[in-house]
């Protein structure tokens, strides 16, 4: 056995998140991914998942995973939770505690490190950041978890920078998202029934933009359907909204005159049945992590017209298709160059990215920088 696989039977981690399967949605997804990778690598993860359901326990490959119930008194919830890992009858030793999305790993892991004496490791995504760096109410925990970690890895290069310029001395670690490309493959009926349903509900002599996920108002859906209408090539092209919406939204997005096709959202392995129907994925993020979305349908050969910030020029690097985020000229010129551009010059250039992708963003790498960061903590 070598040397990694005996250190990596010591790693046994304490796992805080509030994002986790069943929970849906791309902190979720990314939550399971690492720590299934981690488990590949030998690791052993103990999840606690914060979640509105009944208490339960069930024991994993590799670990266990607890739905602890919180109520509106978080204070209490920690306390008990706190009464649960130190019971005698369940208490084990933890090598790390990991804070991985939301406010109430943030309150509990920095004290829970300090009271079993080990390190701590905070998981940024880019919601984690962009929200609470500006909230009155989650800055301070914010910020005290960030000076009390350890490690603190993010999934952009742009994070990085940030967190350094806000915390003297911080260790932080660029880690991006990664996409296990070989259970995110299209089969040939795939495409074939994409096309069928792209047949049916798509004007011929339209392009077809899908925009995926969980609609948010950082997610400049509005913005963007607002620049088509006055970019005036409205009649050139048809969206397709696949996720969940605020009724409100999208009421006001049905006023706007566009071509829309509406979905609601749809577990990973569903949206391969309309990514191929797409001539390109918007996303046009006021400020953002590293979308899923932006690794699923790039590896897909689909190309990206997506605002330029953080995590999306880490993966896409230069491309006319990107603009300044909420700028109306710039993205209005990058709509433009997509329309106007020849169809495969388009699938060139994403059939690069897609190779940078299976070299760079896979999720074996980004397995083995996590477990690299545990083994050196």
């Amino acid at each position: 056995m070598s040397e990694i696989h005996v250190k990596n039977r010591e790693l046994n981690i304490l796992w805080l998140t509030e994002n986790y399967y069943p929970n849906r949605g791309g902190m979720a997804q990314s939550c399971d991914r690492i720590t299934t990778g981690l488990r590949d690598e030998g690791v052993n993860i103990h999840i606690i998942h914060f979640s509105k359901r009944k208490f339960s326990r069930t024991n994993l490959r590799q670990g266990s995973y607890t739905s602890f119930m919180f109520e509106e008194d978080i204070e209490h919830t920690l306390n008990l939770l706190w009464l649960y890992l130190t019971n005698p009858s369940n208490f084990q030793y933890y090598s790390h505690i990991v804070a991985f999305g939301g406010t109430l790993p943030m309150l509990a892991a920095p004290v829970y490190s300090k009271w079993l004496d080990i390190p701590l490791i905070t998981l940024l995504r880019g919601n984690d950041f962009d929200v609470s760096i500006f909230s009155a109410r989650k800055r301070e925990t914010f910020l005290y978890c960030l000076h009390q970690s350890g490690k603190i890895c993010v999934v952009s290069k742009e994070k990085v920078l940030k967190i350094e310029k806000l915390i003297a001395n911080a260790k932080v670690e660029y880690i991006p998202n990664g996409i296990d490309i070989s259970q995110w493959q299209l089969f040939k009926s795939d495409t074939e029934n994409a096309q069928q349903w792209r047949k049916a509900n798509v004007g011929e002599h339209k392009k077809l933009i899908g925009i995926f996920g969980h609609l948010k108002q950082k997610k400049g859906l509005n913005f963007f359907l607002e620049v088509i209408v006055k970019a005036g090539i409205k009649e050139k092209i048809a969206i397709l909204i696949v996720g969940d919406l605020e009724p409100e939204l999208k009421t006001n997005l049905k006023l706007l005159d566009l071509d829309l096709i509406f979905l609601p959202f749809l577990d990973r392995l569903e949206l391969l049945a309309y990514y191929p129907a797409c001539d390109a994925i918007a996303i046009p993020s006021f400020y953002d992590g590293m979308p899923n979305v932006l690794l699923e349908a790039a590896m897909l050969n689909i190309p990206i017209i997506a605002s330029n910030i953080d995590g999306i020029k880490d993966v896409i690097g230069d491309s006319n298709l990107l603009f300044y985020p909420g700028d109306i000229t710039d993205c209005n010129r990058a709509l433009n160059e997509f329309i106007a551009a020849d169809e495969n010059e388009l699938k060139l250039k994403a059939g690069n990215i897609a190779n940078n992708i299976s070299q760079h963003f896979n999720h074996k790498i980004e397995a083995k920088k996590y477990l690299d960061i545990f083994l050196t903590t």
